[in-house]
């Protein structure tokens, strides 16, 4: 795919998967609350274990391994039925990958520093509010096991599930644009507790991330611009020296 059609053409994103709608809704949901159960079997054996049974450690640990369960069984998900994983989860690969992941990168970093600045204009919050949380994390002697939770384990959990799995069934019975802000609605549910500023930045740049699945036809653009955002977050709260 050049450079030039990722801004005009026809779309590429084409879905491919045996799920019905309803069903791959029941899915994500069973495999949420498989992930959750994993994890809460393994972390519970790793409290009180001295430095490493501390509160930051155990609820990271927790978020890595709920993650790495949910990918495992969304990956086997996608492979029921006759599904082929690589159509059903969107990883196609594209032509001119590391140029229009670029391309993506940067367009990304545009669209967030204007978005925070209306956003955080408009409706007056504290910039660091949505962060703040997390430095207690990011700041303690296991901040690794976060930034593998943040870094690399959230954007492939929820990329994979939300607008690679569940996307695919409901594109084929709703479109992908409706789909997309079904799934949309359904990751930023994820972050709820953040700010009115938080939950509208986290919606825009999930629909975002929509656009690029949406244009290229592959989910890897989204993938690694989340992994990207992550990362830069994880980095700036770890060493950059902000107000707390």
């Amino acid at each position: 795919m050049p450079l030039s059609g990722w801004l005009h053409g026809p779309p590429r994103y084409v879905p491919a998967t045996p799920w019905r709608s309803r069903w791959a809704i029941a899915a994500t949901i069973l495999i949420f609350i498989a992930g959750q159960a994993v994890a809460a079997a393994v972390v519970g054996t790793t409290v009180g274990l001295g430095a490493e049974g501390s509160v930051p450690f155990a609820l990271m640990l927790w978020l890595l391994i709920s993650q790495t369960a949910m990918v495992a069984l969304v990956v086997v998900a996608a492979g029921l039925f006759g599904g082929r994983r690589q159509h059903v989860l969107q990883l196609r690969p594209i032509e001119h990958g590391p140029l229009l992941v670029g391309a993506a990168i940067v367009a990304m970093v545009l669209l967030l520093s204007g978005l925070n600045a209306i956003l955080y204009w408009l409706l007056g919050n504290d910039v660091m509010a949505d962060l703040r949380p997390h430095i207690e994390f990011i700041r303690s002697d296991t901040w690794l096991v976060a930034a593998l939770a943040i870094g690399i384990g959230a954007p492939l959990m929820e990329e994979l599930t939300f607008r690679g799995f569940l996307q695919s069934a409901l594109a084929q019975r709703l479109g992908f644009w409706p789909a997309a802000l079904m799934t949309t609605a359904a990751w930023t549910l994820l972050h709820w507790g953040y700010s009115s500023a938080g939950m509208a930045e986290v919606f825009l740049i999930g629909l975002y991330f929509s656009w690029l699945l949406w244009r290229t036809g592959s989910l890897m653009p989204a993938l690694v611009c989340h992994a990207i955002y992550n990362t830069s977050l994880v980095l700036m709260l770890r060493f950059a020296p902000l107000p707390v």
